[in-house]
């Protein structure tokens, strides 16, 4: 498999799981998005205000876009709308991203900024992001169970997607 097959095959599958998660979240009481709990993010709703948040983020810098200004804002009481943002974000970078050949996948990025300064290929900050967004995603199911959520909880594993 070539580096452009695997980069597009989990950039479909972060849009799949976070389809699933989204689609899963839309069906609860909007309340329990809002409860508060133990994690990174107090609320089911800010840890998906996270995950779209640093996928825009990423997005942009990967796209080698001006990130000195970047709008962190947080909407509360948007929980909908957040879901769907989260949803056509992810759309967007499998679009975007999923058009970079092999020599745009490995060309270096330098990142630059007060908290990391790093200097790799542009796949690495790829499957950075995708596997920051993975571990959100876990994080959304253990705050969901805290709150005593335990139906209807979708699978978001890589197997289950390369399984359809």
């Amino acid at each position: 498999m070539s580096l452009h097959q695997l980069i597009n095959s989990n950039l479909a599958y972060n849009a799949w799981a976070n389809e699933r998660i989204a689609k899963w979240l839309s069906t609860l009481d909007e309340s329990i998005l809002y409860a508060k709990a133990d994690s990174s993010f107090s609320s089911i709703d800010l840890t998906v205000q996270h995950i779209h948040c640093v996928e825009r983020y990423w997005s942009a810098f990967i796209h080698e876009e001006d990130i000195a200004n970047f709008d962190w804002s947080v909407f509360e009481n948007q929980a909908a709308q957040n879901l769907n943002d989260l949803v056509n974000q992810s759309l967007r970078m499998q679009e975007s991203m999923g058009h970079f050949d092999e020599s745009q996948l490995n060309k270096t990025l330098l990142l630059d900024t007060p908290w990391s300064k790093n200097n790799q290929a542009r796949f690495h900050y790829i499957f950075h992001m995708l596997n920051h967004s993975t571990y959100h995603r876990g994080q959304i199911v253990s705050i969901a169970r805290q709150l005593g959520i335990t139906e209807g909880i979708p699978g978001t594993d890589y197997n289950g997607f390369t399984m359809m």
